[in-house]
């Protein structure tokens, strides 16, 4: 797992803006207002950057609005057993299913917010991240 995170190089991503790193305990608030348990490959870019953006089309949600974020997409009801991560300034969601080692991002239309309907995005969220969040198919 360090492996892939050394890979992530975070000041080669054009238009990239990104926040101070979070601390675990940032982290545990996010998780515990959620009542969930992040991915872990989400929270290793957590603690590189809390939230992010790239160009102002990705924006990759940081502790202090993942739970906001999360209540009104309303994830919780209609994506059950995945967290919404960020979103494209509106129209479609990034969601990961809550599993520990999930590294797979799916995109989904914000009007509709289930995941039968969620187009796989990437199979590795550390390697998308790296490359520039690209969300052009």
């Amino acid at each position: 797992m360090e492996e892939a995170l050394k890979m992530l190089n975070l000041p080669q991503i054009p238009h990239l803006h990104v926040n101070k790193p979070a601390s675990d305990i940032q982290i545990k608030e996010a998780e515990s207002q959620l009542n969930m348990l992040l991915p872990h490959v989400y929270k290793e870019l957590l603690k590189q950057t809390n939230g992010c953006s790239v160009g102002g089309e990705v924006l990759l949600y940081g502790t202090e609005d993942i739970a906001e974020r999360n209540a009104t997409w309303e994830a919780r009801q209609y994506a059950s057993g995945y967290v919404a991560i960020g979103d494209d300034g509106g129209r479609q969601v990034f969601l990961m299913r809550l599993a520990e080692e999930e590294k797979k991002v799916w995109i989904v239309d914000a009007g509709v917010m289930d995941p039968q309907h969620a187009e796989l995005l990437t199979g590795n969220f550390l390697k998308w991240v790296s490359e520039g969040c690209n969300i052009e198919a």
